[in-house]
């Protein structure tokens, strides 16, 4: 598995956790979770280790390991 920059934590193994990759070539994670409550962080500092609202879902596929 091709190692993600930056390192997510939870956030690549949750079910509302969106890798963001830019046209400028930087990768931000995006948390689903702010849609449903605005309170909660859009963007949370990464990497996270520990998350009330995590809720684990399929790994997925890393580039060219579709």
């Amino acid at each position: 598995m091709t190692p993600v920059s930056p390192d997510p934590g939870l956030c690549a193994r949750c079910v509302s956790g969106r890798r963001i990759d830019s046209a400028r070539g930087s990768t931000f994670w995006r948390c689903a979770e702010h849609d449903r409550d605005p309170s909660w962080p859009k963007y949370p500092r990464l990497p996270v280790l520990r998350c009330t609202r995590f809720v684990a879902g399929e790994v997925p596929a890393g580039p060219g390991q579709e």
